[in-house]
């Protein structure tokens, strides 16, 4: 006999919708010292910053729960995220004369930083076999602390060698108690030619450690048909799976643009660019233990429910489909672009001020080389190399944000009042979902406005009041489609949510968000 539970004690029972709540805290201090001695600027500071963020599921079950004992809560604590950051940093500046159109500048300094990182497990019921329906709660496998600190110390030597010509070369040391040291480095130069002419240019190199997020972050994703956990990046399941601990990003930039000042009170900027990254952390497609695609080439392995064992994963008995998705330094990307701003200044008079601004931009990036995947024997004997990246995982990156942006924006301001009107277009993007991970569905964002407003009243000195939106014509994302030519309303993404939105778009799933804000100073 099949039993049925409703949340809401309706009758006759037609279900539940369940729903996330999170409870957060979030607090910051910072302190320092700056001041001068034997010709030396000094700047000492430290700051310290937390956040909390407990999860709950709300409105929803534990179906084995209620099946073994008769009882199942309604609510659920699924545990907690805490980050915390505590950083110490000594900065010193010093003018040195040699003869050149303008002072050396010299700068130096270092940084300490400590990060440490916790997941909270959740109570007994939210994890408890598969846990509470749409969030189970984070199991004892998946809460720990982890942490690290690192020390850093750089040089910044800026000057004028001769009247218009600006040149600025930077070093900086780091090291890390988890990924040792990297040395990265910059050139920057600049000449104006006159006040209305001047070239730039920028090379860099560039270093990104995993944050502790993305090395230990650890969960189960669900829905009424399925379950995919996701794996720590640095953890003995996915070494299991042949993946290895994330190391470092390292990028290499390049920059060209001019300045031009046609007529008194408008500027233009023209920039080109170039960003190449190596070793690019990244989320991976679907990896299948289960409920994958059989043709044309089976993607289900044991290997993958094996290690979400490994993590102590216990997963809903009913669902069709399980996997896992992981972080991992999986490809090296190429970003080019060009940045156009264009700014002019009106000045009214007793009737106020206002700056124009209008600028645009155009990028693309391109994946260049994917990582090798560890090879895995699926549920026929065969031994796949999976590809990290699916159709799905590509897109994300290389077309699922537009390769166009223009903003418009005013700025206008008379005595106490000033207001901000901004108008937003956002190009064409498109990212790509799987049911199975075997056929994938192209679902495309079109051209879209979105226009932000703000007034604000200085009533005193201390006191000024604002009230604004963004997105003030409440424009949302467009829903998930269906397969084409589905009878029985299957998602191009898998799942059981009708009317989901789309996660990739640029300009968020909300909607219009409207406020009212007071700042006082003191």
């Amino acid at each position: 006999m099949t039993t049925y539970f409703d949340p809401e004690d309706d009758s006759p029972v037609n279900g539940f919708s369940p729903r996330e709540k999170i409870r957060e805290e979030d607090m910051a201090f910072t302190g320092g010292l700056r001041g001068d001695v034997s010709g030396f600027h000094y700047d000492l500071s430290s700051t310290f910053g937390q956040d909390k963020n407990e999860i709950y599921t709300v409105n929803s079950a534990n179906a084995s729960l209620y099946a073994d004992t008769g009882f199942t809560p309604t609510t659920f604590y699924n545990g907690f995220f805490k980050s915390s950051e505590l950083t110490v940093n000594a900065d010193f500046t010093h003018e040195i004369e040699a003869g050149m159109a303008a002072p050396i500048n010299l700068a130096f300094g270092g940084e300490y930083r400590k990060n440490v990182y916790q997941i909270g497990a959740g109570d007994a019921a939210s994890t408890y076999k598969e846990g509470g329906q749409s969030y189970p709660g984070f199991r004892s496998s998946d809460a720990g602390v982890n942490g690290r600190n690192s020390q850093a110390g750089y040089v910044d030597v800026a000057l004028m060698p001769v009247e218009g010509w600006k040149v600025d070369v930077a070093g900086r040391y780091e090291h890390y108690s988890d990924f040792g040291s990297k040395f990265i480095y910059k050139g920057t130069t600049r000449y104006d030619f006159s006040d209305a002419f001047a070239l730039r240019g920028t090379f860099s190199t560039g270093f990104r450690a995993p944050t502790l997020a993305e090395s230990f972050y650890s969960a189960t994703n669900v829905s009424p048909t399925s379950a995919f956990v996701q794996l720590p990046a640095n953890s003995a399941a996915a070494e299991l799976l042949g993946f290895a601990n994330l190391k470092p990003e390292k990028s290499t930039n390049y920059s060209l643009g001019t300045v031009i000042r046609p007529v008194p009170r408008l500027t233009i900027t023209i920039d080109a660019y170039q960003v190449k990254i190596e070793d690019r952390i990244l989320g991976t497609g679907s990896l299948f233990g289960g409920g994958g695609a059989t043709s044309p080439v089976n993607v289900n392995f044991p290997v993958v429910t094996a290690a979400i064992r490994a993590n102590g994963n216990v997963l809903d008995p009913t669902v069709t489909q399980t996997g896992i998705n992981i972080f991992t330094n999986g490809a090296d990307t190429r970003t080019r672009g060009v940045d156009i701003v264009a700014s002019y200044a009106s000045d009214f008079g007793e009737y106020g001020n206002a700056t124009w601004t209008l600028s645009g931009n155009y990028n693309q990036t391109k994946i260049t080389k994917v990582m090798s995947a560890p090879p895995l024997v699926n549920v026929l004997g065969q031994t796949i190399t999976v590809p990290l990246f699916d159709e799905g995982a590509r897109a994300n990156i290389e077309t699922a944000s537009p390769r166009v942006k223009v903003i418009g924006s005013t700025f206008y301001s008379i005595d106490k009042f000033s207001m901000t009107l901004r108008g937003t277009v956002y190009g064409k993007s498109s990212a790509r979902y799987s049911p199975d991970g075997g056929t994938f569905y192209k679902q495309t964002i079109g051209t879209a406005f979105i226009g932000d407003v703000e007034l604000n009243f200085k009533a005193t000195d201390d006191l000024e009041l604002s009230i604004g939106a963004n997105n003030v014509f409440n424009r949302k994302s467009p829903t998930l489609g269906l397969v084409p030519g589905t009878t029985n309303a299957t998602l191009v993404g898998g799942g059981n949510q009708l009317d989901a939105p789309l996660t990739f778009s640029p300009y968020g799933i909300n909607g219009g968000y409207y406020y009212a804000r007071m700042n006082v100073s003191f």
